[in-house]
């Protein structure tokens, strides 16, 4: 989905693989080659994040756009980032001793997830 969004927002410009590369590295001081985005708009390669969000300013469309997501993914995420931002500032108010059980048990649960 990357690769199909990020072809077609390039194309609606009509930037070449070579232009928006050269843009890219003009712009963001970055090592970007149109081999590279080829890779990405044939689903060979992912980017990173920061590249992603970088290729959809200079394509003036939305990182969710680019990512293929809905806004149900969207909240439904922000919803488990604020699950995680709660629990750390509840771990964080811990004594020392009860946060150190809480990470024993992560870990215990964790190993056992993998071994699965």
């Amino acid at each position: 989905m990357f690769g199909e969004n990020l072809k077609l927002a390039r194309i609606e410009r009509g930037y070449t693989l070579e232009y928006l590369a050269n843009l890219y590295n003009n712009t963001f001081g970055g090592g970007l080659s149109k081999g590279t985005l080829s890779k990405y708009e044939n689903g060979k390669q992912e980017p990173m994040i920061r590249v992603v969000a970088n290729l959809s300013k200079l394509l003036n469309v939305s990182i969710d756009y680019l990512l293929d997501k809905d806004q149900a993914e969207i909240e439904k995420e922000m919803e488990k980032f604020r699950n995680r931002e709660k629990m750390i500032k509840m771990l964080d108010q811990l004594s020392e001793d009860r946060r150190q059980v809480i990470e024993n048990l992560i870990a215990l649960e964790w190993t056992q997830q993998q071994q699965k």
